[in-house]
């Protein structure tokens, strides 16, 4: 397929070493139809790190390009590479980007890369959103990471879905926008729509009035609305999260699992 250009989206994947970057690009990769089955970095046969020296030190050294088509959009993704030796594959990444994902662990939260590749990000006004990672291990925590980049950032992080559980008790995410649930199936498998667990109800009501409120604040013709009606609807939410998006005004946060496939939909 060939696409004109406002049908391609190109998205910086950064973040400090060891957040799960490869693992999510393969992910992707593999919801997208581009892969049959997502690898594992410990196996080295990740698309992302392909070279003999990524491979033998199972780390990213070079920023790697890979694609996926969906909804007739083309998107290309730039896995660059976490450690501060190898900045200077990053910094093309982000030159050549139009935003970025950061993503940052939900045990360890804010770290010294996340700051400085933030920094830059800030400085070349880039759109950027976040995905916190690894909410499966012990003592992972989506709240405490969330209020970590609040602290660090000062910027208006809104999340887009929340999780089911933390750490051993993780299990999935639910989607605020479109009200559904997605639970973990474990590596190599998709995850699968559900119900919202009776027992979420009040955290997703409340998750999802902010949602509503911030995208309220992405044009002056939604904020007149929520103003009047008190709410939005799903299409208007999204209108709303790309107009703030685009204009630096909030960011997006996503949770999940890179090695359980979870977070990907």
């Amino acid at each position: 397929m060939s696409f004109t250009t406002d049908f391609i989206r190109n998205i910086a994947i950064a973040g400090h070493g060891g957040t799960g970057k490869t693992s999510l690009t393969e992910q992707i990769l593999f919801y997208g139809g581009v892969i049959g089955r997502p690898e594992t970095v410990e196996s080295g046969k990740t698309v992302s790190d392909y070279t003999e020296e990524e491979i033998t030190r199972k780390i990213s050294i070079r920023t790697s390009l890979s694609h996926i088509t969906w909804n007739d959009r083309k998107i290309n993704m730039l896995d660059t590479p976490g450690s501060g030796d190898f900045v200077g594959e990053v910094i093309p990444a982000f030159r050549a980007c139009e935003s970025a994902l950061m993503l940052v662990g939900a045990k360890a939260g804010v770290q010294i890369e996340t700051i400085k590749l933030w920094r830059n990000l800030v400085r070349r006004e880039k759109p950027r959103m976040v995905f916190v990672n690894k909410m499966e291990e012990e003592r992972a925590d989506f709240s405490q990471a969330l209020q970590d980049l609040e602290a660090k950032f000062k910027e208006n992080f809104v999340p887009v879905v929340i999780p089911i559980g933390n750490g051993t008790d993780y299990t999935g995410v639910i989607d605020l926008i479109g009200m559904k649930a997605y639970l973990a199936a474990g590596a190599g498998a998709k995850e699968t729509a559900a119900e919202i667990p009776a027992s979420m109800n009040d955290a997703v009501a409340s998750a999802r009035e902010r949602l509503i409120e911030c995208a309220a604040e992405g044009s002056d013709e939604l904020t007149e609305k929520f103003l009047e009606e008190g709410t939005l609807s799903d299409d208007e939410v999204r209108a709303g999260l790309v107009e703030g998006l685009k204009a630096a005004k909030l960011v997006p946060v996503f949770c999940g699992s890179a090695v359980k496939g979870s977070g990907i939909t």
